[in-house]
């Protein structure tokens, strides 16, 4: 038993230290995402975003007033426990989906959607504005003391295929919840749909890096 207090104070370090976590999860649409990079534009989608935060019972007021000046739309939708037992402020977003870096850097949002061009596809990438993660990262850690992390945070997307068929091929994550290690092929039909889990690499890299690829098209008619 004189082991006890250690082994508790062990525990309430770890929990202390943590970092505060920030999920994304978005829907897609093929012919919005095809419809951007052809037209060079930038549109703008819903997304969810879930933040991790101590108690539901605390003042939520100053959270919402500084998470809205990260997205172009930010609307409150609701406090509860998340999986892990931990409390998380949800609110609906939008974000853009950008043909390009300087489109997206010039939208001022945290997070959206990239497409850009390659020999073998049109690449869709989850981008990063990295000066506002670092500006995100300091209110929390004023307001926590703990940083704001995305290496264990969840990166989910849902694609919609609104096309006749689309060809695409998902880089490592789990899809419809089993994991791929390999870049692997999908074909979609008019109205299947795909939901793609990042792994942590990918979510760790796009905190690092600023970007993480999600999927390509090979084909789409």
């Amino acid at each position: 038993m004189r082991y006890f207090p250690k082994i508790v104070s062990l525990l309430l370090i770890t929990i202390f230290i943590s970092g505060c976590k920030i999920n994304f999860e978005g829907d897609v649409y093929t012919s919005d995402i095809i419809g951007a990079f052809d037209e060079n534009t930038t549109i703008f989608i819903p997304m969810q975003i879930s933040f991790q935060i101590s108690s539901c019972d605390e003042d939520l007021n100053d959270l919402h007033n500084e998470l809205s000046n990260y997205f172009s739309h930010y609307q409150y939708m609701s406090c509860d426990q998340g999986n892990d037992f931990m409390s998380y402020v949800t609110s609906k977003v939008k974000v853009p989906i950008a043909p390009s870096q300087d489109s997206f850097d010039s939208t001022y949002n945290l997070i959206g959607y990239l497409v850009q061009e390659f020999e073998d596809g049109k690449y869709v990438f989850m981008t990063l504005n990295k000066s506002l993660f670092n500006s995100l990262n300091k209110y929390v850690e004023a307001e926590t003391f703990q940083k704001l992390s995305l290496e264990e945070s969840k990166v989910v997307i849902k694609i919609y295929n609104d096309m006749d068929f689309v060809h695409l091929a998902v880089f490592p994550s789990f899809v419809d919840g089993i994991p791929i290690i390999y870049e692997t092929e999908y074909e979609l039909e008019k109205r299947e749909t795909l939901n793609i889990l990042s792994s942590e690499v990918g979510a760790a890299h796009l905190e690092y890096n600023g970007w993480t690829p999600i999927f390509k098209f090979i084909d789409a008619k």
